[in-house]
């Protein structure tokens, strides 16, 4: 009976101006259906553009008119189409088996209302949520405006690190933490926290963010809106690890004559990949309301690389991504002739480990390696 229904009998019910709530209803299940049928060639032209180089050349109109961007979007709407086309179906099946009661079709309504809201609910950037630090367990809040940082060598006034934070509820005596400053590594190491020494060391994630490991110092790690923090016991090993690559990079920055020179720095695009040796790093001061003036950031490779004319690029200021409410940083957005485009974009490793941390937000110290690379997220 749906596929066999016409236009026509729409027509001229909607010309008599008394269109039946059976006439309606098919009509809108007309309209989800093509709704839904262009809506699944968007969403699978779009997802092509997830990875541009592929069809840049073959398909320049999907790339450069369909991004990838607006994938989600279209996801959303072919959700809502699926909604109300599968709720019309349901209705009609109901009215087949002779299920008329108003409280079918109240729950009908309702159900409907509810997956759709969902779906719009779902996509929406997560609110920024407060900032907090948990401590074996227990959760600890802090007001921003009372912290300062005891690496006044690397944070302007107003700025602090994560480490910070625990010298903030140490010095409230929320916590009782013993730490002391290891030179040889450039960093604060935590003894005890509350009586335990048992390897002390930190996720960290910003808005939007997930936990991941890694091998930053935490005094070096720079505290934003939206930060979570989880305190936990790592294995001796993995310390030791982290420890042992600060203490190379110390002694390679003194043996450089505290110089940043970075032995070996890869940029990659989709249709380039160049290395360079021994690359002594420029500060830029790219972020001086963050970093005290000649803070050195990862960021500061890519330009010092541009300065001596071996790449030429750009960067981009964002606010905020889909995913994160609090960004407040610049991107590579473009390297020699490769531009990030939708989902692909530059990313980075420094001495080979990867971490959503920002290179201009990337405080370096003397790392064995520097790797640009284009990748999709």
């Amino acid at each position: 009976m749906y596929l066999n229904f016409k236009w026509g009998r729409i027509r001229a019910s909607i010309k008599k101006g008394k269109p039946s709530p059976i006439i309606t209803l098919r009509l809108f299940q007309k309209i989800t259906k093509w709704g839904i049928i262009v809506m699944a060639l968007l969403i699978s032209f779009t997802g092509l553009s997830y990875y541009p180089p592929v069809y840049a050349t073959s398909l320049p109109f999907i790339v450069n008119f369909l991004p990838f961007t607006i994938h989600v979007d279209f996801d959303i709407i072919l959700s809502i189409f699926m909604i109300v086309h599968v709720a019309i179906g349901a209705r009609f099946y109901l009215t087949r088996k002779k299920i008329n009661h108003w409280s079918a079709n109240l729950s009908l309504v309702l159900i409907t209302f509810a997956l759709t809201l969902t779906v719009f609910f779902v996509d929406l950037p997560p609110g920024l949520k407060p900032s907090g630090i948990s401590i074996g367990g227990t959760f600890y809040d802090f007001e921003p405006n009372e912290i300062d940082s005891v690496r006044p060598d690397l944070f302007q006034n107003g700025s602090f690190s994560a480490f910070d934070i625990l010298v903030h509820l140490n010095s409230t005596g929320e916590i009782d933490l013993n730490y002391h400053f290891n030179s040889s590594m450039d960093t604060y190491v935590i003894d005890s926290i509350n009586g335990n020494s048992d390897n002390w060391w930190y996720h960290l994630y910003y808005s939007g963010g997930n936990i991941e490991n890694n091998e930053v110092r935490m005094d070096h790690y720079p505290w934003k809106p939206g930060t979570r923090i989880i305190m936990y016991h790592e294995s001796e090993s993995y310390l030791n690890a982290a420890f042992s690559l600060f203490a190379e990079e110390v002694s390679r920055y003194t043996y450089n004559n505290n110089s940043i020179v970075i032995p070996r720095v890869n940029v990659s695009g989709y249709s380039f990949s160049e290395e360079f040796y021994n690359i002594t790093v420029i500060p830029h001061n790219l972020r001086n309301e963050t970093f005290r003036v000649d803070v050195i950031t990862a960021m500061d490779v890519i330009m010092t690389l541009g300065d001596l004319g071996y790449i030429t690029y750009e960067l981009t200021w964002h606010e905020s991504f889909r995913g994160a409410s609090y960004v407040h940083s610049y991107f590579v957005s473009k390297t020699n002739t490769d531009e990030a485009v939708g989902r692909c974009g530059y990313l980075y490793d420094v001495s080979e480990s990867f971490i959503w941390l920002s290179a201009d937000e990337r405080i370096l110290t003397s790392p064995e390696s520097i790797d640009f690379y284009w990748g999709c997220v």
